[in-house]
């Protein structure tokens, strides 16, 4: 394995265009935690109650807020936002060690004659490319990925192994689709026949903006009429299930295992934390935070936070909340 290439404090100061306290020449190559760091590799102190690791941190570098930085000795990066910083750090460290990337198609992909691919993207092996696909510059597309027909990728955009991506899928610039995700499949609708199902054929599309992130295994349904839309900036961790005709604002960020059922609408810089489930035909504002585990039953008008799961308390006392719950109404009542 490759050693990791460093950089020095002043030339990671400039990029995070952060302030330097300390040495400018001394060198690192990583970031880890308070706890974990070595002294070639640089730390971070985002939240009070880290403090106290500060004063046994082996880092040779913290990323501190400008009004904590007396807290520690050290080199330290200094700035506004010290979790801000540490997030554009892993990107410089990222940057400096990724190994280069091959690119170009392998000859064990199968490609259709129709579609269209940049020189400079990079196309794995055993991957499937459909009829009239469009694969825009410096796009990378994982091995084993199949990419439907009539479906678009933006410049810079990374699809990685063994994604599903349906027909008529249309996806950004800057985007990153993790394995094993599928775009673009069949909702759930039918309509009641007798004692029997009849398929409602799904004609719409799945739209992503730029800078779209999809966990892994995550399952996005195209539209049935109309289409599934994620504006730009919108995030989705592991795990996450959009239904047919869902529509998320710029900058909403979903966590993992929730679901969200066909043609519920989320506005801009939302956040709903994991296991969460929204019904059907909702329409929920900008700025809505909603808590792990609650149930999302109704519309949403005003911005803030939301809460409907209740906490874990011992079995015996549930069960003894559970039947107090059962006469509420007649406690009302009375």
């Amino acid at each position: 394995m490759s050693s990791k290439k460093s950089i020095t404090l002043s030339e990671l100061a400039k990029k995070l265009n952060a302030k330097l306290i300390g040495d400018p020449e001394f060198q690192v190559n990583g970031i880890k935690t308070l706890k974990e760091a070595n002294q070639d590799e640089v730390s971070f102190l985002s939240r009070r109650q880290y403090t106290k690791q500060l004063d046994s941190t082996k880092a040779g570098a913290v990323i501190i807020s400008e009004t904590d930085k007396d807290l520690a000795k050290g080199n330290l990066i200094v700035g506004k936002d010290a979790y801000l910083l540490y997030a554009k750090a892993t990107q410089v460290f990222k940057e400096i060690n990724q190994e280069q990337q091959q690119q170009g198609i392998s000859k064990l992909a199968d490609i259709s004659s129709s579609a269209r691919i940049s020189p400079n993207a990079t196309i794995g092996s055993f991957c499937k490319i459909s009829d009239n696909v469009e694969i825009g510059d410096h796009v990378i597309v994982g091995s084993g990925a199949v990419i439907g027909e009539s479906t678009s990728i933006g410049n810079r955009s990374i699809v990685q192994a063994n994604v599903s991506i349906y027909h008529s899928v249309t996806i950004g610039e800057d985007c990153i689709i993790h394995a094993g995700s599928v775009i673009g499949s069949d909702g759930l609708g039918f309509a009641r026949d007798g004692e029997d199902w009849e398929k409602i054929e799904h004609l719409g599309e799945v739209i992503l903006g730029n800078n779209v992130e999809i966990g892994s295994n995550c399952s996005i349904d195209r539209g049935s009429a109309g289409n599934t839309f994620l504006d730009d900036q919108v995030k989705l961790d592991n795990n996450v299930h959009l239904a047919h005709n869902v529509h998320l604002g710029r900058s909403t960020v979903i966590a993992a295992n929730t679901a969200i059922a066909g043609s519920t609408t989320l506005g801009k810089n939302c956040t709903v934390s994991g296991t969460c489930g929204i019904i059907d035909n909702l329409e929920i504002t900008d700025s809505v935070h909603i808590t792990a585990g609650s149930l999302v039953t109704k519309s949403i008008t005003k911005p803030g936070t939301y809460t409907s799961g209740t906490p874990l308390i011992e079995h015996s006392l549930w069960k003894r909340n559970a039947v107090a719950f059962k006469k509420l109404k007649d406690l009302i009542k009375k």
